[in-house]
């Protein structure tokens, strides 16, 4: 039962959220001659971040005509957007696993501090 209007921005927010998420996803799987760990970082930090990071993935990586990736991407902010999006996704995701875990624990918030910084930190790392 919804209660608030907030409730309604949520629904939309999430489902605005999903319908991006699965258009980086198809797109990058069908179109983009990214390495693996990228076309995963996009879709992780679009599934985030919602239309923001399709926005993202628009602006600095969705190559406009077939051929043209490499140098689509070659201007340095989109290097660096994408270096950061590599970065985010890992640590993110490693953060929010870690926590879920502590959470379901009922580990005290310490525990919870130190386990979510060396699991965004290990994820980071190893993603």
């Amino acid at each position: 039962m919804l209660i608030q209007p907030i409730d309604y921005f949520l629904i939309a927010w999430f489902a605005i959220a999903a319908a991006s998420t699965l258009y980086v996803g198809i797109d990058q799987y069908r179109n983009n001659p990214e390495p693996v760990v990228m076309k995963w970082g996009f879709i992780l930090v679009t599934l985030y971040m919602g239309p923001l990071g399709l926005l993202l993935y628009v602006l600095a990586d969705k190559e406009p005509r077939p051929g043209e990736h490499e140098a689509f991407t070659s201007p340095l902010w989109k290097q660096g957007v994408g270096s950061t999006i590599h970065c985010v996704a890992g640590d993110a995701t490693g953060i929010i696993l870690a926590a879920v875990i502590t959470a379901t624990l009922g580990l005290p918030m310490w525990l919870d501090l130190i386990v979510e910084y060396l699991a965004g930190f290990a994820f980071g790392l190893f993603i």
